[in-house]
């Protein structure tokens, strides 16, 4: 029963959305409602529509939310150094909440919660670019680069390729595909933030020249 039987006005935002992280995380994005959401926070659902237009809206603020903890790592190192630990930490910030990325509908959105990651970023792109749109092209890179890797990583179990069985499947396939039959020993399992690292590296050393 919840304890209120009228909306209050005594629940801020920024609680709701704090009990509605705290229930994705535990239960999963599929189990969330608004209904278990009004039950954990001991109020009438009508007192979180004062609040948030509908569903929708409290997820987004959810994301936004989770999107805003993220902390840019602190300078050191070389340029490269600090680029690729940029790249690092971001990835991994995305991962640990996976539900976060299915709330993300539009890239736009996903953007504008990370002025963090975008601010550091833009900043190391600087030091070695000398016009703006070659510090936003370069920073673009890396950005799509990092959310992309974030986004395959949450959405299947393991890096598509990743298993033996599929170098099974490729060393039988046809002779059309010669170079899938030359290499399909070389698949297996692979360590996916290992594989990030060394694929960052290398485009890191690309973006210093980028233009």
């Amino acid at each position: 029963m919840y304890i209120d039987v009228v909306p209050t006005l005594d629940l801020s935002p920024d609680q709701i959305v704090t009990v509605a992280r705290d229930l994705i995380g535990q239960h999963g994005l599929e189990r969330f409602s608004m209904r278990k959401l009004a039950a954990a926070l001991d109020v009438n659902p009508m007192t979180i529509y004062l609040r948030f237009e509908n569903k929708d809206a409290l997820l987004a603020a959810v994301a936004a939310a989770a999107l805003a903890d993220f902390e840019a790592p602190p300078a050191g190192g070389t340029w490269s150094d600090q680029v690729l630990a940029l790249a690092v930490e971001l990835r991994r910030h995305l991962i640990a909440d996976r539900d976060t990325l299915r709330l993300l509908h539009d890239g736009d959105r996903l953007t504008i919660g990370l002025l963090s990651a975008i601010d550091r970023g833009l900043s190391l792109m600087g030091e070695v670019h000398v016009d703006d749109q070659s510090t936003v092209e370069a920073f673009r890179v890396l950005f799509w680069h990092v959310v992309g890797s974030a986004l395959v990583a949450a959405s299947f179990q393991t890096l598509p390729g990743n298993d033996h069985a599929v170098a099974e499947a490729f060393a039988g396939v046809s002779d059309d595909y010669p170079h899938v039959v030359a290499h399909a020993s070389s698949f297996g399992p692979v360590d996916a933030d290992a594989l990030f690292v060394r694929t960052t590296a290398l485009l890191v050393e690309g973006l210093r020249s980028f233009s």
